[in-house]
Formats: C-alpha cells, sequence, structure tokens
C-alpha cells in the first residue's frame, strides 16, 4: 500500500468567461472516433463518423486544455428523456454555469498573451482592471462538488493533494461519525484510513466528496480572504460601478446581493440565494 503525502503541482486558477455560441449556453461536440467512407446522392464520396464512436466534450473546455491549460468545468447530472418520442430518462452532465468556467496554469508562469488570444474566451473575472486569483482551496471545494467525474489527471492530483498519510480528521457521517479518522492512502475518488474503535483498528473508506478542505487548504483561503482577494460570484452580472465583485450575503431579513466595491446592496429581503441572483441580474440589465 502506497503511503506518504500526495503532491500536485500549484497552480493559479482563474475564472473566465467564454463566448456562448447557442442559447442555453456551453455546447458540446464529439471529437474523435471512427470514420466510415460513404458516396452521396451526387456518387461523390464522404466521410461520416460511425454512430457510437467518439467522444462527447465542451467546446470551451475542450479548446483551453488543447491550448495547454488545466480546465475546471463545474459539473451537475440531471435527468433528461433520450428522444422526443420516448418517456426513458438518462442522466447527463450539464455544465453548472452557463458561460464561465475555471482556468489554470503553473503559478510560476505567465499564459495571459496564450490566454486571450484565444477566440472562445471574451473576458477574465476581476476587480479595478486587474484578474481576480481564485484560491487553490475553494477551487478543490468546487471539484468535490461539480467535478461530475470528469476531471483531468492533474485536477485529480489536485483534489487529493490536501490530505496526507497521518493526517486525522473527523468522520463526516454514518456509524462513525464524529470518530476520528487517520488517513492511510488516498485515491482518486476516496480516503482510506483507520478508525479506532474500543482500542481496535478498523478500515474505513470515506468518499473524498464528503471530507472537508484540509487545514492546509483552509490557511490558504482564510488568508487570502483577509488580503481582500475574495471572488465574486460568477452567477452574478457586474455592478453599475464597473466591478465584478457583487456577492450574495445572507442578512438578518433575507438574502441579497451586495458589492465589495462600492457597497451598493440590491435584492433586499430575497428568500433564497438564487432568488437574490436573478433580482440582481434583472435589476441590473
Amino acid at each position: 500500500m502506497m503511503m506518504g503525502k500526495i503532491e500536485a503541482q500549484e497552480l493559479q486558477w482563474y475564472a473566465v468567461r467564454v463566448v456562448r455560441k447557442q442559447v442555453g449556453g456551453i455546447r458540446t461536440v464529439t471529437v474523435g472516433g471512427e470514420f466510415e467512407t460513404y458516396r452521396n446522392r451526387q456518387r461523390q464520396l464522404r466521410k461520416r463518423r460511425i454512430n457510437g464512436t467518439g467522444d462527447r466534450v465542451f467546446l470551451p473546455e475542450h479548446i483551453l486544455r488543447r491550448a495547454g491549460f488545466e480546465v475546471f468545468l463545474p459539473i451537475e447530472k440531471v435527468l433528461r428523456r433520450k428522444n422526443r418520442f420516448s418517456p426513458e430518462q438518462q442522466l447527463v452532465s450539464k455544465p453548472k454555469l452557463v458561460d464561465w468556467l475555471f482556468v489554470g496554469w503553473p503559478a510560476n508562469q505567465s499564459r495571459w498573451h496564450r490566454l486571450m488570444e484565444l477566440d472562445v474566451v471574451t473576458g477574465v473575472m476581476g476587480t479595478g482592471g486587474r484578474p481576480v486569483a481564485i484560491p487553490q482551496a475553494r477551487i478543490i471545494r468546487l471539484m468535490r462538488q461539480w467535478g461530475g467525474g470528469e476531471l483531468s489527471p492533474e485536477c485529480y492530483r489536485m483534489m487529493k493533494s490536501g490530505y496526507a498519510a497521518g493526517d486525522v480528521v473527523k468522520v463526516p457521517d454514518g456509524p462513525f461519525a464524529d470518530f476520528d479518522f487517520t488517513v492511510v492512502d488516498v485515491s482518486e475518488k476516496s480516503v482510506r484510513g483507520l478508525v479506532s474503535i474500543f482500542g481496535r483498528d478498523t478500515p474505513l473508506d470515506i468518499p473524498l466528496a464528503k471530507l472537508p478542505v484540509s487545514e492546509t487548504m483552509q490557511a490558504e483561503v482564510e488568508a487570502a480572504q483577509a488580503k481582500g482577494d475574495d471572488v465574486a460570484d460568477p452567477r452574478l452580472v457586474s455592478c453599475g460601478c464597473g466591478h465584478q465583485m457583487a456577492q450574495v450575503v445572507h442578512a438578518a431579513d433575507g438574502f441579497c446581493v451586495t458589492c465589495g466595491n462600492c457597497g451598493r446592496r440590491a435584492a433586499v429581503g430575497s428568500r433564497s440565494e438564487g432568488g437574490a441572483i436573478e433580482r440582481w441580474n434583472a435589476w441590473r440589465k
């Protein structure tokens, strides 16, 4: 059994807005696969992809990865009918954000020129005309919640890097909830460790998505927040002052949206976070 700390490359992450090719958000395309030759009605030779071959990918994510960037597109699984003629449903992947994704590259490199020359990119979230870096711990938390099993190998390594053999955490739920859990090994989707019960060590596997971000990663988030480097919600349009630092906050009278730059508040008294976002966006448009 492999033991020891899991190393991952230190990346800097930014929220990037991409071109929306169709109503409804980021579109998908099929890449790769096997092709066959056929003749059309004019007896001309043509090629077509064989049904069932190739990979269905989200186009902006595919282009950015081919350009050498690490990309994280938050995904949610939804049930949809296979077609309009059948009531049968299937689980499909859908982008959580309409036209935003997260792009990363090594912290010791500058790739802004390469990023902004791509036609698929329309902008980067920032404040005061400067891009705002997103703490890696926050990206890890989003990956665990909205990864959808479609992360790149490097993103998987980054998601696992918060834990090392010997770390002790609390079991989040189940019959051993709140017991001390000693990490032994970390795989792509779970953490293997030991729980001490009546003086005996019992092996236990916990899904990685259920564990909180490690204390080391959490310290990075708190340090970034202390410096004022917190990040706005990409679902919100920019404030009238020109800054995109509007955030949803929970006040005594309900949810509202406030701008981190000018302090303007709107959608006061909203019943839910989503309702506050809708009211803010409708008001700004």
